[in-house]
């Protein structure tokens, strides 16, 4: 029987009050890389990246490093990002790194609402979250779309 196991764990956090840090890993039992991303908050553009092949398939793969960093200043926000970090990365660098890039930028809202949420139980600890989310969602109407 063949079997196939694949996991992808993204990571966020704040160093400052403009900046996510996204930490995101892709693991399966041939390749297993990392992706370590500084990203604005205001427009989401991609202002440092990292990338870390732990394990790979062939001696070509390491090549795709240096393309990493035609992500920086790139837009998670514009139209068609996805695609153009699919393009750019993944076609002339590495798949795996682009599928890290993209489910970073897929999480940027759910960071930023949740940054958003324990600072305000920090202010008030008997916060209702439901309500909160829910205002949050109202006042960022894109983020349903």
């Amino acid at each position: 029987m063949i079997t196939f196991n694949r996991s992808q764990v993204i990571g966020a956090e704040f160093p400052d009050e403009e900046t996510v840090k996204f930490n995101g890993i892709q693991v399966d039992h041939i390749y297993s890389m990392e992706i370590n991303m500084d990203v604005r908050l205001s427009d989401g553009e991609i202002l440092a990246i990292e990338g870390l092949m732990k394990r790979y398939t062939n001696f070509v793969c390491p090549e795709a490093m240096p393309v990493l960093q035609t992500a920086v200043g790139m837009s998670l926000r514009e139209q068609g990002w996805d695609r153009r970090i699919m393009k750019e990365i993944g076609r002339k660098g590495c798949e795996h790194f682009a599928e890290i890039i993209i489910e970073c930028g897929r999480s940027l809202d759910q960071a930023r609402m949740s940054k958003e949420m324990w600072q305000a139980l920090e202010t008030d600890p008997g916060l209702n979250q439901v309500e909160f989310m829910e205002k949050w969602l109202a006042e960022n109407p894109a983020i349903g779309a």
